[in-house]
């Protein structure tokens, strides 16, 4: 099998691109009653108060965001070796040999809900690394595919 597996911008910043409009949605949703029956000067600082509050919530979410790149490799596999990158160097490479467990994570999990909210795959290799294999990375259903023939082959 060959292939390269990354992640896009949306997954890298999932909490800015998709939680951040919908906390500013809800908090204007939820003012709106106020809102509406108060005075003009009243308005203005409830609306000057959604934006700080949408700003904080977007450097919140940033950070959170920055805290799960390290949850994020990039890698490829070419023929019966994984190479993990980061910041595009390629920081070790693995043979599949080396692989010793593949478990599905769910959202539910804890690995999932502190990072992209994601299903995926979590490989554990001989050497103590765990490399998380979300499912918004790309080629997933391809990688996916390959593991369960590797892994019904092992057996």
């Amino acid at each position: 099998m060959n292939g390269s597996f990354q992640y896009d911008l949306k997954s890298r910043f999932y909490g800015m691109f998709s939680q951040w409009p919908w906390s500013l949605v809800i908090t204007l949703i939820v003012l709106s009653p106020f809102i509406y029956y108060a005075n003009t000067s009243t308005r203005a600082l409830v609306l000057e108060l959604v934006i700080y509050w949408a700003l904080f919530i977007a450097i919140v979410l940033f950070v959170k965001d920055l805290y799960t790149q390290r949850f994020l490799y990039e890698f490829s596999v070419e023929g019966r070796h994984i190479s993990i990158y980061k910041n595009t160097r390629c920081v070790t490479e693995y043979s599949f040999d080396e692989l010793k467990a593949v478990r599905r994570f769910t959202k539910k999990d804890a690995l999932a809900r502190r990072s992209l909210e994601s299903d995926g795959l979590l490989l554990k290799f001989k050497d103590g690394f765990e490399m998380p294999v979300f499912e918004r990375v790309s080629n997933y259903e391809k990688l996916n595919m390959f593991l369960k023939k590797l892994s019904l082959s092992a057996v």
